[in-house]
């Protein structure tokens, strides 16, 4: 029996042991299929179980896709990423991924990026498909990765045929395996990597503040081969996420694949920043250095290695030995804050997820030690846990954004700009007590979003307002306490708690009576459920009913006593 396979299984129990809130199947088999799924999404996206969670469909009428994970990011560009998966309960065979999976996978594609196709959903899916339908009415261009998620080997010829025939050479839409050996590296990324490099022609090495540096050049078949052999093990300490095709990856390939230009790309590309431990190389040899690296991690470049690994992969008749990037190799030993200066200092004018740069923060570290004290454990750092009990720095930020920031528009859809842009209004002058109070509420409005409400006004606008309710809730404890925010510490957090426990039922239904009658002036209807679902996810996208509503006193005033 395959050991990896083993190993993600017993993965798969403990998250289901540890959050036995998330499964309501009564079927075991189900249970696991869904913890399988909950595992692949984290690992793939590198996020927390609690985040996964919030991106799953799967059920009847899951529309072909399982999960679907959607950020908006510059450029006018939507990247979407969708998950179908299959978990095999005998961990003794190696299947193919079915290809008739990989043919509604194809149709689902089709289907969910036009605007115009009818498709039947479950109200998951359909949250998912109006939100990403939504933003393409807005005029974003959707780049999509499809992964294909199970435990065991990916799709044969037919299934290639499907992908092939209808997205061949579309440069919007690529589908990926990912299986049971990815997950597992995901899982112990934390292990070091000991590799050789070989460099061409000349390189520079200097000594110099007591650490040293290569700069050279490697060719583009050397880091394919690295990411073929350690895969994103090597990525660990680089902040970027890698999803799919997009305008930069697209303009790697388009060189990549040109004739004449590919010959250049040395001069096209920022080229690939890698940190080690120790580094030695044979000081006799004038050129044509072989490296050894203790400890080897790419640090900046993440996305050019990625596309490289991936653009040789499918064009293996092109010659690309004569391809060339620039390499930058530093050793820095185990010191943990140059490491932190250099990532941070070469990834600073891209857009990245900083949550690990900003991991070793004071006020990271201060939230971690007042949380404890609290009875709460704050997760600063991506750890790889299965439970989701604990807060991860991620939902905290999601949370206070949206409850007291008074910005629930923006921690909807701003996920990826949380410890970048909107970092220091986020956590500037916050304490655990405010924190928490605010993942509470967040927590259960999420919760209760999953609910279908039969009254169908509240259920139009129910998929997408979670963040809102949140806000409003969040305003009616202070209120109720006559307190202001920065009143809101240790000392009375217990009590805030547990009216907030005692009496989150009440604050929910009259908030969400509130937002439904707000929304029938905003759309100047009697009825919200003739309000396409497109449309009413993308009015939780603008500013304007924050700003016209909510941050008015006398309407809040008015509405809310």
């Amino acid at each position: 029996m395959n050991i990896e396979k083993q190993i993600i299984d017993q993965r798969i129990n403990k998250i289901i042991q540890d959050n036995a809130n998330l499964f309501t199947e009564e079927d075991l088999e189900k249970k696991r299929s869904k913890a399988f799924l909950l595992l692949g999404v984290a690992a793939y996206l590198d996020i927390d179980i609690e985040e996964a969670e919030q991106m799953v469909t799967d059920g009847g009428n899951d529309g072909g896709f399982d999960a679907a994970y959607i950020v908006e990011n510059q450029d006018s560009q939507l990247n979407v990423v969708l998950f179908q998966s299959k978990y095999v309960r005998a961990l003794d065979k190696d299947s193919n991924f079915p290809a008739n999976a990989v043919e509604k996978a194809v149709n689902t594609v089709k289907c969910v990026f036009d605007p115009a196709a009818q498709i039947e959903l479950n109200p998951k899916s359909e949250e998912k498909v109006n939100e990403i339908r939504s933003f393409i009415l807005d005029g974003q261009i959707p780049y999509v990765t499809f992964v294909m998620l199970n435990n065991g080997l990916s799709w044969n010829r037919d299934g290639e045929n499907h992908i092939q025939n209808t997205f061949g050479g579309q440069k919007q839409v690529q589908f990926v395996h990912f299986c049971h050996s990815d997950i597992l590296r995901y899982i112990n990324r934390t292990e070091s990597i000991d590799a050789q490099i070989a460099l061409s022609g000349k390189a520079v090495q200097e000594d110099f503040n007591y650490k040293r540096v290569i700069l050279g050049r490697i060719s583009v078949k050397e880091i394919s081969d690295l990411m073929d052999k350690f895969g994103d093990s090597l990525l660990e300490k680089n902040i970027r996420r890698y999803l799919g095709r997009n305008t930069v990856n697209e303009g790697i390939i388009q060189t990549l694949l040109d004739d004449e230009k590919r010959f250049n790309f040395f001069f096209f590309n920022n080229g690939v920043t890698m940190i080690c431990e120790k580094f030695s190389y044979n000081a006799l040899q004038e050129h044509n250095w072989i490296v050894k690296i203790k400890k080897l991690q790419i640090i900046n470049g993440g996305q050019t290695c990625k596309t490289i690994w991936q653009t040789l992969k499918e064009h293996p008749e092109i010659d690309f030995s004569q391809v060339y990037l620039l390499v930058r190799l530093y050793e820095v030993s185990d010191d943990e804050g140059i490491i932190h200066d250099i990532t941070y200092a070469t990834n600073s004018q891209n857009p990245v997820d900083f949550r690990d740069l900003k991991s070793n923060d004071d006020i990271q570290i201060l939230l971690e030690k007042s949380a404890e004290g609290l009875d709460y454990i704050y997760k600063r750092k991506r750890d790889g846990s299965t439970n989701t009990n604990a807060i991860p720095s991620t939902v905290a930020a999601e949370a206070v954004l949206a409850v007291w920031r008074e910005r629930p528009h923006l921690a909807k859809y701003k996920r990826n700009e949380f410890f970048d842009k909107y970092y220091s209004d986020i956590f500037e002058d916050l304490n655990a007590a405010q924190m928490i109070i605010a993942v509470l509420i967040f927590r259960y409005c999420d919760s209760r979003r999953k609910h279908q409400c039969l009254n169908k006004d509240i259920q139009a606008s129910r998929p997408f307002s979670q963040h809102f309710l949140a806000y409003m809730i969040g305003k009616q404890l202070l209120q109720e306490h006559s307190i202001e925010l920065n009143s809101l510490t240790h000392t009375n957090f217990y009590k805030v708690k547990e009216d907030f426990e005692r009496n989150k039922e009440d604050l929910y239904i009259k908030a969400e009576n509130v937002l439904t009658e707000l929304l029938k002036g905003y759309f100047n209807t009697e009825h919200l459920d003739s309000i396409d679902g497109r449309t009413m996810a993308a009015a939780f996208r603008r500013f304007d009913i924050v700003e016209n509503y909510f941050k008015v006193s006398s309407w809040w005033d008015e509405h809310m006593k």
